[in-house]
């Protein structure tokens, strides 16, 4: 059975989550921090973020591909970072997902989040980070087609630059559903920030 390209966040939270790339030093010694302001090699404390929102980017979709193409529209994720350290918590407190469907109208299939996912982003260079899922768990239905599969999101893992959010092919696995469900699923998606962040130390 062919592998499926989902969005999980579970997107993703998505995502879910949060990856924001600034003009730093990158040192393993600092802690992690998302910061509203690129100036200075850190973050000063008024300066430092703990609400994100997230997006699609302008112009992209979110993809499963698997013996139907489904689409969604829509994404949208709310994280918070819960303090400093080298590896920066993430708890992603909502991911919602809409337009989602295999024809034009966009609206025969959900996706859903079963359990929002607890995430780790660490700063891995100037500009560069990387959002790894500790959690989480999605559920894509389409009724009229019989599909019915939930995801298990934990290791899904995001690249982060310059305000954005990607997974790339990233391995989710799939606990159990019927028709089209395959063991293992493909997650692609690409956020973008409501508003400019950057990882700092």
């Amino acid at each position: 059975m062919r592998l499926m390209k989902t969005f999980g966040l579970a997107a993703l939270a998505a995502v879910a989550a949060m990856a924001f790339v600034g003009a730093t030093s990158a040192s393993a010694t600092f802690d992690t921090t998302i910061c509203k302001k690129d100036a200075g090699l850190l973050c000063e404390k008024a300066d430092q973020v703990e609400k994100i929102h997230l997006v699609l980017k302008t112009g992209t979709v979110s993809e499963l591909l698997a013996l139907v193409n489904i689409l969604c529209l829509g994404l949208l994720v709310e994280a918070t970072a819960l303090g400093l350290s080298k590896l920066l918590p993430i708890h992603i407190l909502k991911v919602e997902l809409t337009g989602c469907g295999t024809g034009s109208t966009h609206s025969n299939c959900t996706m859903t989040t079963q359990e929002l996912p607890l995430a780790d982003l660490l700063k891995t260079g100037p500009d560069q980070g990387k959002l790894i899922l500790l959690s989480g768990r999605s559920r894509l239905q389409c009724p009229n087609l019989g599909i019915d599969c939930v995801y298990d999101n934990e290791g899904v893992e995001f690249d982060v630059g310059a305000n954005h959010m990607t997974a790339n092919e990233a391995s989710t696995n799939e606990l159990g559903g019927k028709f089209f469900c395959p063991d293992e699923g493909l997650l692609d998606a690409l956020l973008e920030g409501l508003e400019k962040l950057y990882i700092k130390s």
